[in-house]
């Protein structure tokens, strides 16, 4: 429309912007067949989102064999027989497009008009009642005669905008191929538009919604592919110009190079002429070799380039163009596709193959009669590559920035000058990975820098050119820094008997609040409420005793319904999916559960089921696998399970509350040991990553003072309720005794924090718990009515 508006106000003012005519040329290119070469015909859309001709791709309509169809501009291989006869879906932006057309070129034939009247000057207004095309001149006479004042006159431009609205709806009714009917439902299990009549047929039990309620979610799921489209071209684009920077610098130093060797031969008068001419081809032999291969790499890259770029224009111009319907029949292979060119290619292609490190050695010329080479290539050699620093690599702190210096090297030992292009670090745990400054000191060397936030275990690795310097990957042990020993928890507020805590892959705390049957959803720094779902009953989504709540990889949400002896599971927006579970002692039958896990290994679901004294396991789509546990108090036997959680090596520690103690389980189901019923004496000071520390409560401020831990005996845990395992393996537990405590995974006990009060660091039956990944331990403070994060 801006470009319509454009177009009619410059009837008015001037000439013809060509920018209307150069649109109009484009239009009509983007509706010529990259096949024939002619305008579509019925146009379809491949799988690669490429559009050609319906007979283009199947052949003749009397000989419609073609079993594969090749595009022509991706070279994507299509089989049409896998896809059947009305297998490709129709181009419905390309059918807009033609509208377009039609509406630019009758605009650019009203730009044209001459005044029928004088036919002299160009015309400006539309005489209704006379049915002319008029100039300002012509206009004048008509106000000067009676007859003609009450002519209906109209500008152009408004001729121009009438032509606009004439342009058909972009919402389109699509219809049923075999039903006629209006295509109004989505159809998850097959990922298509449907009729009514289908729901009772073909799609009878599939998951179908209204496709007006689907289009919202799939429509930002399309937006997040083209999103990661964009990000991927950003890539190439930039590599791409790397490939044309690189290929300067070689032009450059070749043409640098030359001079030196002009200038050396010289000297050395006509003896040495025929050794110049052996240089200079030598020089550019390597020169055009370099260029060879980085071409052929660039090719890689500018046809990698391509595809993505037509991906994309096809995704943002069926999201401008397209009708709901049209862009949820087509989203599946956009999101196809998206994933596969995003996978398709190795990181390493984006970085060039060569590099301008040619030098000459004019010494040699020293040696005249004898041959050698007068260009020779210096390589930077990793391997070779020196580190040193100022103080011991082997030691860090947490908020200290450390350095390390990288002495580069040749391949024969030597101090290598030429500065580089991809020299990289990474500080890198079991959990996270920290990216390291990398600047160039000049003298050949560099200097790596990083602030580590965490104690804990890292590797430092130094990378030159996707290789290791000499010792890379160091280790690098972590410690928690002097000033870094004030922890002030946050609180998340105004809740009712939270239970179970989550976190979500977007840092978000989802808390369960078993005294209004919801679940709430804050953001981490617990500033509001982000959405709330839930009510008290026995229907689908309803709560009764809501207690435990995790989520899955793809951020759904499952929730223990206690009192309802069931689990349910909803989307990350809180929309209910499904549930399993009745009462009994069955399988897939529960007395009052507590809490659920999910395994990060298997996949597999793990509830607490109580008053069973079990832990039963399901699939992710909650059918049956197994359960382990009776009642009892020997080892392996339960007396009221309320938690569970998993360590780095897949074995299942269980919150055996009742009988006070943690029981650890192998893969397989078997008991390996227990702990907590009388904590193992240990020495928690020694710990490098997690010393035992005092802490008290002072203005609002937890601070943890490290003092040594008494190996004297303490008693075992007391009536434990939540349990959670961190990345770094440490086991934190909830206990009546208002207090988390801290345990190796061996149950060696580290330390522990809280009191009974309601002050900040303070607890009134804490029970669920969770860490997220930036290392906020959250615990749900029951009685308190709140959630504390540290």
């Amino acid at each position: 429309s801006h470009l319509f508006t454009t177009a009619a106000m410059s009837v008015d003012t001037g000439p013809t912007p060509p920018s209307l005519a150069e649109t109009l040329k484009k239009v009509q290119e983007m509706l010529t067949c990259g096949h024939c070469l002619y305008s579509y015909a019925d146009p379809r859309v491949l799988p690669c989102l490429h559009v050609f001709c319906r007979c283009c791709i199947y052949g003749p309509t009397n000989d419609r064999r073609s079993t594969v169809f090749c595009c022509p501009a991706c070279h994507t291989v299509t089989d049409l027989t896998a896809l059947g006869e009305n297998g490709l879906l129709p181009a419905h932006h390309v059918h807009h497009l033609f509208d377009i057309r039609d509406v630019l070129t009758k605009v650019d034939s009203l730009q044209e008009h001459q005044c029928e009247k004088c036919e002299q000057e160009r015309a400006s207004s539309l005489c209704r009642d006379c049915g002319q095309y008029i100039c300002v001149e012509c206009i004048q006479t008509h106000e000067l005669w009676s007859e003609l004042r009450s002519h209906d006159i109209v500008p152009i431009s408004r001729v121009i905008e009438e032509a606009v609205e004439m342009l058909p709806p972009k919402r389109r009714t699509l219809r049923c191929s075999k039903h006629s009917k209006e295509l109004e439902l989505y159809c998850r299990s097959c990922a298509e538009l449907i009729c009514h009549n289908c729901t009772v047929q073909q799609h009878k039990k599939h998951n179908y919604h209204i496709a007006s309620d689907v289009f919202p979610n799939l429509k930002e799921a399309i937006g997040v592919n083209a999103n990661l489209l964009r990000g991927t071209l950003t890539l190439v684009n930039e590599a791409l110009e790397e490939y044309d920077a690189c290929a300067g610098r070689i032009t450059s130093q070749r043409d640098s190079l030359q001079q030196d060797i002009d200038e050396t031969i010289r000297r050395l008068h006509e003896e040495l002429e025929s050794r110049r001419k052996e240089f200079t081809e030598q020089l550019q032999q390597i020169a055009d070799e370099k260029m060879r291969l980085l071409a052929l790499q660039r090719r890689k890259v500018e046809t990698l380039q391509k595809q993505l770029d037509d991906a994309l224009a096809f995704t943002d111009r069926h999201m401008k163009t397209s009708s709901e319907g049209e862009v949820l029949a087509v989203s599946r292979h956009i999101v196809r596709r998206s994933v596969e060119l995003v996978n398709s290619y190795q990181p390493d292609i984006l970085i060039p193959n060569q590099a301008a490190n040619m030098i000459f050695k004019p010494e040699r010329l020293q040696e005249v009669c004898s041959p050698y080479r007068g260009v020779c290539i210096a390589f930077v050699c990793p391997a070779k590559c020196l580190v040193s620093s100022t103080q011991p690599m082997e030691v860090a702190f947490t908020n200290i920035q450390s350095t390390a210096i990288v002495h580069l090297k040749d391949e024969n030992g030597a101090d290598y000058f030429n500065p580089l292009k991809h020299i990289t670090a990474t500080l890198v745990s079991s959990s996270d990975t920290l990216q390291c400054q990398v600047d160039n000191h000049t003298n050949g060397s560099y200097i790596v820098s990083y602030t580590p936030k965490l104690p804990k275990r890292y590797r430092l690795s130094i990378q030159i050119n996707g290789i290791h310097v000499q010792g890379s990957p160091f280790m690098v042990l972590v410690k928690r820094s002097s000033s870094d020993i004030v922890m002030s928890p946050r609180v998340l507020k105004g809740l009712k008997r939270p239970c179970g805590v989550a976190c979500n892959s977007k840092g978000e705390v989802l808390v369960v609040e078993s005294g209004l049957y919801k679940v709430s959803v804050y953001t981490l720094g617990g500033s509001n409420v982000v959405r709330r779902f839930g009510s008290f009953g026995s229907a689908p989504g309803q709560f009764n005793d809501p207690d435990g709540i995790t989520v899955d990889g793809s951020d759904n949400i499952l929730v223990v319904d206690s009192g309802n002896h069931r689990i349910q599971k909803f989307t990350a927006e809180g929309e209910f999916i499904t549930t399993v579970g009745t009462k009994g002692d069955g399988p897939l039958q529960f007395n009052l559960p507590t809490n659920i896990r999910i395994h990060p290994q298997t996949g597999n679901v793990y509830v607490c089921d109580q008053y069973n004294h079990r832990v039963q396991i399901m699939k992710e789509d909650f059918s049956f696998v197994g359960s382990f546990g009776r009642e009892g108090s020997e080892d392996g036997d339960f007396y009221g399970p309320s938690d569970v959680a998993f360590d780095g090596a897949g074995n299942t520690y269980v919150c055996d509350s009742w009988n006070n103690r943690i029981q650890v389980f192998d893969p397989s189901g078997h008991f390996l040991r227990k702990f907590g019923d009388k904590r193992v004496e240990g020495d928690g000071a020694q710990d490098p990553l997690l010393s035992s520390v005092h802490m008290s409560v002072n203005r609002g401020e937890v601070n943890l003072d490290p003092v040594p831990f008494s190996s004297e005996g303490t008693s075992g845990v007391s009536l434990p309720s939540g349990l959670y395992i961190d990345c770094d393996g440490y086991v934190f537990v909830t206990e009546a005794t208002n207090c988390v405590s801290i345990f190796k995974t061996d149950g060696t006990f580290v330390t522990s924090f809280g009191v009974s009060g309601n002050a900040l660091g303070e607890f009134n039956t804490p029970h669920g718990i969770v860490r997220n990944s930036e290392g906020v331990v959250c615990v749900s403070d029951y009685d308190n009515n709140r959630v504390q994060l540290f």
